[in-house]
C-alpha cells in the first residue's frame, strides 16, 4: 500500500519542483508573455482535465498496472519536450503531455481496492501527506536546483523520476483485488447531483486553483514588484514550508483521530481566504511583510486540507460510486490549476491583478459559507459476511440503516449508518 502513496508522491514531485520557478524561466522564451506563461504553469491540468475519467474506466476494463505504466510514458514524454523546449509554445506542448497522463484517479481507485473499509481512511491520509511532503520539498529542491542547475534540468529530474515509477509499478505494486457491486453502474450526473460531494469538489477546486495561482504571483511579484532578486525567494518559500509542514499531521490527527473533518475544511478554506487578503493588501502598501505573510498563511490552509481531502470524496461516496467520485474530484482539482494560472496570468497581463484578487475573495467567503451549512461527515459501522445469498443481499437494498455495500474477495462489505 505504501507504494501507491509513495508513487503518488514521486509523480507530484515531478510536476511540482518546476512550479515555484517556471514563471520565471518561461517569461524569457519566445513569445512569452503573462496570459501564455499562465497557461504553461496550468496546461498539464488541462489534458488531466480531460482525460482523468476515461483513464478511470480503461483502469475499469483492463490491467491497472498496464495502465499506470502508459500515464508515466506520458509523463516522461511531455518531460523531455518541456526540458528541450525554446519557445513557450513547445513548453505547453509538453505540459500537456505531462499531464496527458492522467492516472491520479487510477491510483486513488487501486488504493481503495487494496484497502479494507477500517484502514482505507488512514492510507488516504497518508497518500496525502506524502503528497503535501513532496510539495513542501519542491518548494525547497526547485527554486535551489532551478537557480544552479537551470530549470531545463529540473525537467530530466522529472522524466528520471517517472522511470523510478515505472519501476516502483513493475515491481513493488500487488494486482488489484476483484471488487463486485450489486447497484447499477455509477453515472456523472448523479455525483453531480450530490450536494455534500460538490461541497468537497469546490474545496479541491479552490484549494489547487490557488496553489497555481501563488505560484505564477510569486516569482513575478516579489521580483517586479518588490524588486526583489530570484536568488531571495527562499525568504517566502522556506517559512511557508515550515508552517505548511506542521499543517499536515494537524489537519490528519483532526479529520481522522478526533473526528473533525468539517472543522478542517472550514479552517483551510479560512486560511487559504485570509491569504489572498494579506497578499492584496500586500500589493496596495507595497508591503512585502504582509504578501510573505499571506503566502505563509496559503501554504499553511493548502496542507491542512491535504491529507483528508481524498479522503472524504471517498468515505461521502457510494461503493458503487468511489471511482467515478475520486477520479470527478481530480479532475475538478486539475480544472481549478489550470483555470488558476490562466485567468490569473490574464488579469496580470491587462494590469487588473488587484481585481482579480478580490474576486477570489470574494469567491473565499461563499466557499466558507458553504462548509459552515456543510452536513457532518456520517460515520459508519462495517460489517462483513462471508456467508450470504441474493435474498439477503435484496434485502439489504431496502434496509434503512444500510448505506451500501460490495463484494471483496468472497466477501460482503456493508456499510451501515452509525
Amino acid at each position: 500500500m505504501i507504494y501507491l502513496s509513495l508513487l503518488m508522491a514521486i509523480r507530484f514531485l515531478g510536476l511540482f519542483i518546476v512550479m515555484p520557478v517556471l514563471a520565471l524561466y518561461a517569461m524569457k522564451l519566445q513569445g512569452a508573455n503573462e496570459f501564455n506563461v499562465g497557461v504553461a504553469i496550468g496546461a498539464y491540468a488541462l489534458s488531466q482535465i480531460f482525460l482523468q475519467i476515461p483513464f478511470g474506466k480503461l483502469a475499469d476494463k483492463y490491467d491497472k498496472k498496464a495502465i499506470l505504466i502508459l500515464g508515466l510514458l506520458l509523463l516522461l514524454l511531455g518531460s523531455l519536450v518541456c526540458a528541450f523546449a525554446d519557445n513557450i509554445y513547445t513548453l505547453i506542448f509538453g505540459r500537456l503531455l505531462q499531464g496527458a497522463g492522467a492516472i491520479g484517479g487510477v491510483i486513488l481507485a487501486y488504493m481503495a481496492d487494496l484497502s479494507d473499509e477500517n484502514t482505507r481512511a488512514k492510507m488516504f491520509a497518508r497518500m496525502g501527506q506524502f503528497i503535501a511532503l513532496s510539495f513542501a520539498i519542491s518548494m525547497v529542491l526547485g527554486p535551489t536546483l532551478g537557480t544552479k542547475y537551470g530549470v531545463d534540468k529540473l525537467f530530466l529530474l522529472t522524466a528520471f523520476l517517472a522511470l523510478v515509477s515505472i519501476f516502483i509499478v513493475i515491481k513493488k505494486v500487488p494486482p488489484a483485488p476483484k471488487i463486485k457491486h450489486h447497484m447499477p453502474e455509477a453515472k456523472l450526473s448523479d455525483i453531480l447531483k450530490h450536494k455534500e460531494l460538490l461541497k468537497l469538489f469546490f474545496s479541491g477546486f479552490m484549494q489547487k486553483g490557488l496553489m497555481s495561482v501563488f505560484f505564477l504571483l510569486i516569482p513575478l511579484i516579489f521580483t517586479s514588484v518588490f524588486q526583489w532578486h530570484k536568488n531571495e525567494l527562499w525568504k517566502v518559500y522556506i517559512p511557508a514550508l515550515i508552517f505548511g509542514f506542521f499543517a499536515l499531521p494537524l489537519g490528519a490527527v483532526l479529520a481522522e483521530k478526533k473526528g473533525k473533518g468539517k472543522l478542517v475544511f472550514i479552517l483551510s478554506a479560512i486560511s487559504i481566504t485570509t491569504a489572498l487578503i494579506l497578499f492584496l493588501a500586500g500589493l496596495n502598501i507595497s508591503s512585502p511583510i504582509l504578501a510573505v505573510m499571506g503566502v505563509i498563511i496559503f501554504f499553511f490552509g493548502f496542507n491542512l486540507l491535504e491529507p483528508v481531502l481524498q479522503s472524504f470524496v471517498s468515505k461521502v461516496a457510494y461503493a458503487h460510486q468511489k471511482a467515478t467520485a475520486l477520479s470527478t474530484s481530480n479532475t475538478v482539482q486539475y480544472l481549478g490549476i489550470f483555470l488558476g494560472g490562466a485567468v490569473a496570468g490574464y488579469f496580470l497581463k491587462h494590469g487588473m491583478l488587484k481585481t482579480f484578487l478580490t474576486l477570489a475573495i470574494f469567491i473565499g467567503l461563499l466557499w466558507i459559507i458553504a462548509l459552515i451549512k456543510m452536513k457532518p461527515i456520517k460515520k459508519f459501522k462495517i460489517v462483513e459476511y462471508e456467508t450470504f445469498d441474493e435474498n439477503f443481499i435484496e434485502g439489504l437494498k431496502s434496509e434503512k440503516k444500510v448505506y451500501d455495500f460490495y463484494e471483496k474477495e468472497g466477501k460482503l462489505i456493508v456499510r451501515y449508518l452509525d
